[in-house]
């Protein structure tokens, strides 16, 4: 990698992102959107039969179509960074589950308690470290949950 020009990543919102690419899309989506702001505006405002005030409120929405184009193509231009991993170890749970504002046990307690519904969509999902949570003592508890855990 010596010699090689890696980008600089900042966190923004909890995201990474390469701030010229954040800047350029910025100033994509300001320009687009107050010309297509300004357009509409000379459109309708020309328009004998609208009144100024639905003139204004026309462009504003062309506005937003400006707006909205900005962000297709800020998304054409500048695509994710992200890798997706897929498979997650128990402190990864431990994690997802406090980031959500729970303990674990709490966490166990209420997939107990789920809908039967919900615990067929995690196994679809095969999140059965998640699954492996549940207490013996549940109706949802099944002892292969965590067997396909440790498997994972």
């Amino acid at each position: 990698m010596k010699g090689e020009n890696v980008p600089k990543y900042t966190e923004v919102w909890g995201d990474r992102v390469i701030l010229k690419e954040l800047a350029l899309s910025c100033l994509l989506g300001v320009i687009l959107t107050m010309f297509f702001f300004l357009v509409g505006q000379k459109i309708f405002h020309n328009m004998k039969n609208i009144e100024p005030s639905l003139a204004n409120g026309y462009a504003l929405i062309v506005g937003v179509a400006g707006c909205i184009l900005s962000g297709v193509i800020s998304a054409k231009l500048f695509k994710p960074k992200r890798r997706v991993e897929e498979k997650f170890e128990f402190e990864d749970i431990r994690e997802v589950i406090h980031a959500a504002g729970l303990s674990v046990e709490e966490e166990a307690v209420e997939l107990g308690k789920a809908d039967k519904d919900i615990i067929k969509e995690l196994e679809d999902l095969n999140l059965y470290t998640l699954l492996a949570l549940i207490p013996k003592s549940s109706k949802n508890y099944k002892p292969e949950y965590k067997i396909k855990a440790k498997g994972e």
